[in-house]
C-alpha cells in the first residue's frame, strides 16, 4: 500500500469484493472521458463477438490454425488481432499463407477495417509472410517475451483493410456479419 503524495488517497491492490464498485468506476470513467475504449453506456452490453477461426486440415490431421480475435467495443469494432500457427511438418508448403489469406478475406466479408499481429523479431519467415500479405511494421515491443533464459523483442504489424470513414468501409460499427 502506498499513500499518494499530497493527498489522502491510498494506492492498494483491488479485492474480489469490489466488483460492483469497480464496475461503477468504469462506467463513470466511460462517461467522463473520450479516452476510454468503451463509450458511455456500452459497458456490460458489448456488441456480439465477431471473432473467428480457420484451420488447415491435411487428411483429417490439423496442421495449422488462425484465430482472429475481434474487439467488441464500438470504437474498435472492425479491428481484429491475429494469432497464427503451423506445425513444423507443414511449414514451407503455403499453409500459413493460405490461412492468412482466408482470414483477410473473411475480415473483408465482415467489413472489418484493420487486422494486427505480433511476431518475434528474429522470426524472419513470419515477417516475410506477413509483409508479403500486406502487413506493415508499426513498431517494436522491446523485451516483450521471455525465451531461452532471455528476452525477445516482438514486431507489431498492422494491415488496414479499408481506411476508417471510406466508402469501402461504410458505417459497419454495429453490423453483424452477413
Amino acid at each position: 500500500m502506498a499513500e499518494h503524495p499530497g493527498a489522502m488517497t491510498t494506492i492498494r491492490a483491488s479485492t474480489a469484493e469490489e466488483g460492483d464498485a469497480l464496475a461503477e468506476l468504469r462506467r463513470a470513467l466511460d462517461a467522463e472521458t473520450a479516452f476510454m475504449l468503451a463509450e458511455p453506456g456500452e459497458r456490460g452490453s458489448e456488441l456480439p463477438d465477431q471473432s473467428y477461426r480457420f484451420v488447415a486440415d491435411d487428411g483429417g490431421r490439423l496442421v495449422g490454425v488462425i484465430d482472429v480475435f475481434a474487439l467488441r467495443w464500438r470504437r474498435a469494432r472492425g479491428r481484429g488481432a491475429i494469432v497464427l500457427g503451423v506445425r513444423a511438418s507443414a511449414q514451407g508448403q503455403g499453409v500459413g499463407r493460405a490461412l492468412l489469406n482466408e482470414a483477410i478475406a473473411e475480415a473483408r466479408r465482415r467489413a472489418m477495417w484493420r487486422l494486427e499481429l505480433t511476431t518475434m523479431r528474429h522470426n524472419q519467415v513470419a515477417l516475410g509472410l506477413y509483409e508479403a500479405c500486406g502487413f506493415e511494421v508499426e513498431g517494436v515491443r522491446r523485451s516483450s517475451v521471455r525465451m531461452d533464459g532471455g528476452f525477445v523483442d516482438e514486431v507489431y504489424m498492422g494491415l488496414v483493410l479499408a481506411p476508417p470513414g471510406s466508402a469501402e468501409m461504410g458505417d459497419h460499427l454495429g453490423d453483424e456479419p452477413a
